[in-house]
């Protein structure tokens, strides 16, 4: 059985950054180039902080409003990739040397 498309997933993070309160993660991922209208097809759907006293592993969950509900459907025709996304996450206690780990990849960012 086909299931609809529109499916969540979590992007690779392709850098972060760490705000110097130490608690603030500035996370980027690349997405799709706008629609014609200046509206991204991309929308958040999730973020996922895991810490712990040796690392933080955190991830970011999108879904692609513009792929079409059901897989008989055609995709709208998108442009190439390369579009910075960043989604702020908060840790609970500074990242104070632990190691800042990427959910979807389990690359270590630095």
């Amino acid at each position: 059985m086909v299931g609809c498309a529109r499916q969540a997933r979590w992007y690779g993070i392709e850098s972060a950054a760490v705000a110097p309160d130490g608690r603030t993660v500035t996370a980027t991922i690349v997405v799709g180039a706008p629609g014609p209208d200046g509206k991204s097809c991309r929308e958040v759907t999730d973020t996922d902080v895991r810490e712990s006293a040796e690392e933080v592993v955190i991830g970011v969950e999108v879904r692609n409003t513009c792929e079409p509900i059901f897989p008989w459907e055609k995709a709208p025709m998108q442009k190439g990739m390369g579009y910075p996304l960043n989604v702020q996450l908060h840790l609970t206690k500074p990242l104070a040397g632990r190691r800042l780990v990427d959910r979807a990849t389990g690359r270590e960012l630095s």
